[in-house]
């Protein structure tokens, strides 16, 4: 087998795995992968014969159950009993039973059980039958044979491949595969491959010694396979190349169309009836021809020529569907950046089924210890952090980070992916000497402006958003303090130092706070907010407000009061409307008492003249009636012109007014 002399470990979960080595003519290199790896294995694997060598063929075990390969088999090994088992299933093959004394060569005739007695002991054992030169028949104990030898190639092949299929059934789901090269005298091997394995991981350590920094990282490798790392080149790759998992390894089968051959059906002989003799000699009674001879069977038509089957359809009805066209295997991949090789310098030994630290980073790099201080971390205390600038060269892989500050351990972190030269503030630990109160005030301003455009007031102010930090700094020593402020969307820093730096959701202000001193830090933000008032929608008294107030001057106001008294005068027309449609209800309700009276009367007198009251009743209604459907009418042409009026006054408007602030 080749030994793996190179191992490249990406982050996305793949190993390339290089094997190198010495060969020699025509040799089979042997290779052990398990099951699950074979995909991986039949998609990436690559040979190389140097120095003039060829790759003939690669072979490589069924997917097959153990069960289902040994269904091939006519013989089997049984255990507890493999020779006399196995020869009794070999009846009628040649051997040849080698024994301590000699060789007799025959056809095996069977094995039969035995058993005898010598003095106390009983003895239980087994001897084969040999029919030996086609005359006689040889008994050998199988105690006392040493080797048989089968004289039949063809069956020495097929126990083998038992043997082999038994063998590789043992080794915990291996499949093996085969690699046969073709070549002249020694010369070298490579052979390359990807399977699945493990990710590697990564961890920090930071080391404070006074003014000096420095930082050292490991990377965690773990060894899943069944071979042994031996002063291997090991390199670890970040990013995300493309990778995925195709099924090359189970066999695939297509279906075609089953074609049935139309045939004739096969005739049995033919039974003819026996005739009479006088009748068969002499003819029938009465000079009527004898009838012919009745076949049990019609003849048969004469069978197609060779040239007219042929031309027969070769797909018969019954036959199936074709077979669906072959899918295209498509996968889906975001490109995420550059791969970031670290290569390791010296070799590097991981046993099989085991994990190793190995080495890939110690340098000294920029770092300084910090405070932030975060809100949402932590109320009343900032956080002790690492400012931690990558000067190292090198894109570092996101890990935990453990920091050792003169010797001694004081806090863990998480360290995220870092490109070169980028800087981050990584916390570690609570920093107890220090406490932050947080004082919160809101100050709304007075209108600053004042604008109508289409229809609406709009009104501006501005909110002035004030929070002050007192920080109390406890220890002996001062802090160089980073602080996070929540900051309000749309609003804008006033009367505030710069920050250093703004993250999605809050500015990162940086400022000294001594030794056993208190700092106080204000941050003032101001944003406008913004009132709407329809016009349409207030009445004079309103806009008597607004000019008071200064919204509007004299003569907006103006023009508000002039739409404030149409608007007064519209009220007033619907009051006489809806009087009026009130006046029509009573006279319908009266009306419909009058016409029941009237159905109740008869043609008494006086009832006649009761009645003519009821119709003249009727018929002045009926006209008042139409005089109040006018008066309406003209009214509510009248409230449609003035409501129009107010719509095309309130468009009109527009005013503008900005204060100084």
């Amino acid at each position: 087998m080749l030994p793996v002399t190179s191992v490249v470990l990406f982050k996305h979960g793949v190993g390339y795995f290089e094997r190198h080595g010495m060969i020699h003519g025509e040799a089979s290199v042997e290779l052990s992968f398990r099951a699950s790896e074979m995909n991986d294995v039949l998609k990436s694997l690559t040979v190389l014969d140097h120095d003039g060598g060829r790759v003939a063929s690669i072979s490589y075990e069924s997917t097959q159950p153990l069960s289902k390969q040994l269904e091939d088999f006519a013989i089997h090994i049984p255990e507890g009993r493999a020779i006399s088992g196995l020869l009794g299933q070999l009846v009628g093959t040649r051997a040849v039973v080698h024994r301590a004394d000699g060789a007799s060569e025959g056809v095996i005739a069977g094995v039969e059980p035995f058993t005898r007695r010598e003095g106390e002991a009983t003895i239980e054992g087994h001897r084969i039958a040999l029919w030996v030169d086609g005359a006689a028949f040889e008994s050998h104990d199988l105690a006392d044979v040493r080797r048989v030898e089968l004289a039949d190639q063809a069956l020495r092949k097929d126990l083998q491949h038992l043997l082999d299929i038994l063998i590789s059934a043992k080794k915990k789901d291996l499949k093996r595969l085969t690699i046969f090269s073709r070549g002249e005298g020694e010369r070298s091997m490579t052979v390359s491959y990807v399977i699945e394995t493990p990710i590697w991981k990564t961890s920090y350590r930071v080391l404070l010694y006074g003014a000096s920094t420095a930082i050292q990282g490991w990377a965690l490798v773990d060894n899943t396979t069944d071979d042994d790392w031996s002063d291997v080149s090991l390199t670890l790759v970040a990013g995300l190349p493309i990778s995925f998992v195709h099924d090359l390894y189970s066999p695939r089968y297509k279906r075609r169309p089953v074609v049935v051959v139309k045939e004739e059906a096969a005739y049995a002989p033919p039974q003819l009836e026996h005739g009479i003799a006088d009748l068969a000699l002499g003819g029938a009674p009465g000079g009527a021809p004898p009838p012919p001879p009745r076949m049990a069977a019609p003849a048969p038509a004469a069978a197609p020529t060779g040239r007219a089957r042929a031309r027969a359809p070769m797909r018969s009805e019954d036959s199936g569907p074709p077979p669906p066209p072959p899918q295209a295997v498509t996968t889906r991949t975001q490109e995420v950046g550059d791969l970031l090789h670290y290569t390791i310098d010296n070799p590097v030994t991981v046993r099989r089924n085991q994990s190793a630290l190995v080495p890939i980073l110690h340098r000294d790099f920029g770092g300084k210890r910090v405070a932030i201080y975060n809100p949402d971390v932590r109320e009343q205390n900032p956080m002790s952090a690492l400012l931690f600038k990558n000067t190292t060269g090198l894109t570092l892989e996101g890990g935990p980070l453990t920091v050792i500050e003169d010797g001694a351990y004081i806090g863990e972190a998480m360290l995220d992916t870092i490109k070169p030269d980028e800087e981050r503030v990584i916390p570690f630990s609570v920093e107890l000497g220090c406490r932050i109160q947080v004082d919160h005030r809101s100050d709304l301003s007075e209108v600053q402006r004042a604008r109508i455009s289409n229809g609406t007031l709009y009104l501006t102010r501005f909110r002035l958003s004030r929070r002050i930090y007192l920080v109390a700094n406890k220890n002996d020593r001062p802090i160089d303090l980073f602080l996070d402020h929540r900051f309000i969307p749309k609003y804008e820093l006033v009367d505030t130092p710069a920050p250093v730096e703004r993250t999605d959701s809050f500015y990162r202000f940086r400022f000294d706070v001594p030794a056993r001193e208190t700092v106080r830090f204000e941050v003032i933000e101001k944003g406008a907010e913004r009132e709407t008032t329809a016009v349409g929608a207030c009445d004079g008294e309103t806009y008597g407000i607004w000019l008071r107030n200064g919204y509007v001057d004299a003569a907006t106001h103006a023009r508000l009061a002039e739409i404030a008294a149409i608007a007064v005068s519209v009220t007033e027309l619907r009051r006489q409307i809806h009087g009026h449609e009130v006046t029509i209800k009573e006279i319908f309700d009266n009306q419909g008492r009058l016409r029941e009276n009237l159905r109740a009367l008869g043609n008494a007198a006086d009832e006649r003249r009761l009645r003519e009251r009821y119709v003249a009743e009727l018929a002045s209604e009926e006209d008042r009636l139409a005089e109040l459907r006018g008066a309406i009418k003209a009214l509510s042409d009248e409230q449609s012109a003035r409501e129009a009026d107010v719509r095309a006054r309130i468009a009109a408007l527009s005013f503008d007014s900005a204060r100084p602030g």
